[in-house]
C-alpha cells in the first residue's frame, strides 16, 4: 500500500519513510504538494501523511484544497506546533487525524490502520469479504478458514482489491502498488500477477473490465460467514501463517 509522505525536513522524512516501510507501507517521499502533484503521486497513493510545517500556517487551507480536488485518500497531518486551533481547523477541513510531533512511527502506523479499517467498513484489523479474510496487521489472508500461501506481491494486490471493494482498479495502479520504485509499467506483468491471485482466491472473484482494469466482486449476502464461524479459523491459523514471511 503506497503511502505518500510529504515532509519538510529531509532527515525526518528519511527516518519516517524507513520506519513506515517496516510496518507494511510502501513510502514515497515528496518535499512539497507541488512535487507530489507533478509526479502523479497524489493519484496513486492509498494514504497521505503530510507535515503542516510546509504550509506556513495554512495547514487547514492545504487540506481543504486537497479535498476540493477530490483527493479522498485517508489523510493525517503532522505538526510540531501542537496548536489546538490548527488541529480543529484541519479536522474540520477534511483531515482524518492530526498528530503532534514528536510521534512514534508505530503510533502513526496504528492510526493509519484505524483509518483504513474505517474506510473499508471494518472495526478491526480484519477485512472480510465473503469467504475471504484479510488481516492488515498480521499481513495474512484466509479463504474458507484456510491460510493462503501468498507472496508479498500477492498480499499487496489482494489488500488493494479488498480495501476498494467494487471499484475498478487500473493496471497502472496495480503496477504502482506492486513496483513503486520502477518506471513505467508492464500490462503483461500485471496480468500474470492477477492470474496468480485468481488461482488462490477464486477465478470468478476478480473480474477483468476490458480497457479499464480489474474489479473484485462484492460478496453476496449469503456468502458472508457469521463472526462466530470466522474467529476459530483465525485462532487456528494466525500463529503458523507464513504467507507474508
Amino acid at each position: 500500500m503506497i503511502l505518500l509522505l510529504i515532509e519538510a525536513d529531509p532527515l525526518t522524512g528519511t527516518r519516517l519513510a524507513e520506519a513506515m516501510g517496516k510496518t507494511g507501507f510502501i513510502p514515497k517521499r515528496a518535499s512539497s504538494f507541488q512535487y507530489a502533484l507533478r509526479e502523479g503521486w497524489l493519484d496513486e497513493a492509498a494514504v497521505i501523511l503530510f507535515d503542516a510545517g510546509l504550509t506556513e500556517g495554512q495547514a487547514a487551507a492545504a487540506v481543504r484544497s486537497l479535498r476540493s480536488a477530490r483527493t479522498d485518500q485517508p489523510l493525517i497531518v503532522l505538526s510540531a506546533c501542537g496548536n489546538w486551533q490548527e488541529k480543529v481547523e484541519c479536522l474540520d477541513a477534511g483531515a482524518d487525524d492530526y498528530l503532534q510531533k514528536p510521534v512514534r512511527s508505530e503510533e502513526i502506523a496504528a492510526r493509519l490502520r484505524v483509518i483504513i479499517r474505517r474506510c473499508a467498513g471494518s472495526s478491526t484489523d480484519q477485512v472480510i469479504s465473503g469467504d475471504l479474510i484479510l488481516d492488515l496487521k498480521a499481513r495474512c489472508a484466509w479463504r474458507q478458514g484456510q491460510c493462503l500461501d501468498l507472496t508479498r506481491s500477492e498480499f499487496r494486490l489482494l489488500r488493494l482489491f479488498m480495501l476498494t471493494p467494487g471499484r475498478t482498479v487500473s493496471a497502472r495502479e496495480i503496477w504502482n502498488e506492486l513496483h513503486p520504485a520502477k518506471e513505467g509499467y508492464s500490462t503483461n506483468a500485471v496480468e500474470v500477477q492477477v492470474a496468480r491471485l485468481r488461482q488462490k482466491v477464486g477465478r470468478d472473484r476478480i473480474r477483468t473490465i476490458r480497457g479499464t482494469g480489474y474489479r473484485m466482486l462484492l460478496a453476496a449476502v449469503n456468502d458472508v460467514q457469521p463472526p462466530e464461524m470466522v474467529a476459530p479459523c483465525l485462532r487456528t491459523f494466525t500463529a503458523s501463517c507464513t504467507c507474508c514471511a
